[in-house]
Order: structure tokens, then sequence, then C-alpha cells
């Protein structure tokens, strides 16, 4: 049981998760630093590694409203995230999504509930120009992309944590395909060209009213696919979205086998974390 103590027993300074900045700051930051691609022949991608989201744990007393087996679990897995961040840093290394998973499942003070979510699903067009803006937005194009990404999601909570703008989503794409707008101009068959704009994994803390953990990953792909046979074309563009959810809560076993002394440790670590 000795690893199990070392888990729960965090210890200040080694909180390197907790520092990274919440998903709709990430995603803020992203769109503020959005260029135009237009006649580009390269395109930055919406790209974060991991965030961390808290919901109503950082209200003003919300920690100590929480029981003991959740204030364990917050203080290991907060010790566990930011060995991971960490280590990452070191190398100069970006966080593999399947490292946080497995870095997750394989915590002894959790254990995964309810079944894994995996969402993946497209929105097609066949207008080269339907995510085109010339400044302002056609509201129907917004609705429709809005109602695609709301039905991708299907969380409420995952949709009020990355706050993601539904108008700016649709000009990122719009942008993203831009530069295959001249392959009209070329001697080609058949072009496909994809891009990343948005990939991003988030671990939800438990909360007052979601006393679990949740990690999260969402990721978008604009594509454009256009073919010629002499002077007919056919061309076809949009996003392809994959949301995957596991939650975690609290392995009762371990943690009530744990020493008081242990468990009395990483209460008092969780309450100063979000004191």
């Amino acid at each position: 049981m000795a690893s199990i103590a070392a888990l729960a027993m965090a210890t200040a300074g080694s909180n390197a998760f907790l520092e990274l900045p919440d998903p709709s700051k990430v995603i803020s930051l992203g769109l503020a630093n959005l260029v135009s691609h237009e006649r580009r022949q390269d395109v930055i991608p919406f790209h974060c590694n991991l965030a961390p989201s808290f919901g109503k744990l950082k209200n003003a007393g919300a920690i100590k409203e929480m029981d003991e087996q959740l204030k364990v679990i917050i203080a290991g897995t907060t010790r566990i995230m930011s060995k991971l961040v960490q280590e990452a840093k070191d190398r100069n290394q970006s966080i593999e999504w399947s490292a946080v998973v497995a870095t997750m499942t394989q915590n002894p003070l959790l254990e995964p509930f309810e079944d894994l979510i995996e969402r993946n699903d497209k929105l097609i067009k066949t207008d080269m120009n339907y995510f085109k803006f010339d400044g302002s937005a056609d509201h129907t194009i917004v609705r429709e992309v809005e109602t695609w990404f709301v039905n991708l999601i299907g969380d409420e909570d995952v949709l009020n944590d990355t706050k993601i703008d539904i108008h700016t989503l649709a000009q990122i794409v719009a942008e993203s395909g831009a530069r295959v707008t001249d392959l009209g101009t070329l001697f080609y068959k058949k072009s496909f060209v994809e891009s990343e704009v948005l990939d991003i994994g988030v671990l939800r803390y438990p909360d007052i009213d979601n006393p679990y953990f949740k990690v999260y990953r969402i990721k978008l792909t604009a594509w454009s696919d256009c073919e010629r046979v002499l002077f007919v074309q056919n061309d076809s563009n949009g996003i392809t979205g994959v949301f995957t959810c596991r939650k975690y809560k609290p392995r009762a076993s371990v943690i009530e086998s744990m020493s008081s002394q242990v468990k009395k440790k990483a209460v008092e670590e969780a309450e100063a974390l979000f004191a």
C-alpha cells in the first residue's frame, strides 16, 4: 500500500497540472491568434494537449463540501497528472491522449464507471463556398454548425467548459479550407486536403454537482475533397468531429484500506489546493 499512500499524499509544489490554462482560455487564445490562410499552403492548428476544468470546485468553500473520498482522489490525481505534465515539459514533448487515458485508468484511487462515450460525425457540404464568409456570417450556416456541434458533444457540462464560439468555429473551417479554392487552376484528377483545426483533451475535476472525474477529448478536422473528370468538377468540404469521454469515481475499497493518517494528509492537501 506504500505506493497508494504516496499517491494520495501530494506535496506542495507538485501542481504543474493545475497551472495549465483552462479549456475556454486555451480556446480563446487560439482564436485570438487565428491567421488567414488564404493563398497559404500551411495551416496553424488550433491545438492543446491537455487542460484542467474545475466546474464549481473553485467557488469559495466548495472543497469543504466534498466528502473525504473525493478529496483523496483530488489530491492523488492532481499529483499524478502534474507528474505527467512535468515529465513532458522536461522532455520538451507533447502529452499524447493515450497517455492521459492510461494515467487515469491505472490510478489505483479511481475506477471507471458508466460506458465509454465515443462519437464521430461529419458535416458535409457539396458547395465549396458553403463555409466562406465575407465579413458577415450567414446565420443559417452558423445555426447548422451549432446544431451539428451540440449533437456531436451531447454534454451540456462540456459545452459550458469549452465555450466554443460556433461563429468562429465556422470561420476556422472556412480559413482551413480556403487554401484549396485555387485547385481548379491546376491539372489534377483528384485531390483531398485536410487540416486539424482543434484537438484538446480536458480533465474535469469533481464538484458538488458532478462527484467524479471526467476526461474528454474534442478533435475537429476541416477537409476538402475535389475531383475533376475532363470539364466536370465535383467538390465537397466539411468538418469531421470526434468526441471521447470517460468518467472515474473513487475506488472505495482502496481508499477505505488506507490509514487514517494518509487520508487526513490527502484531505488537507486537497483543501489547500482549492482553498
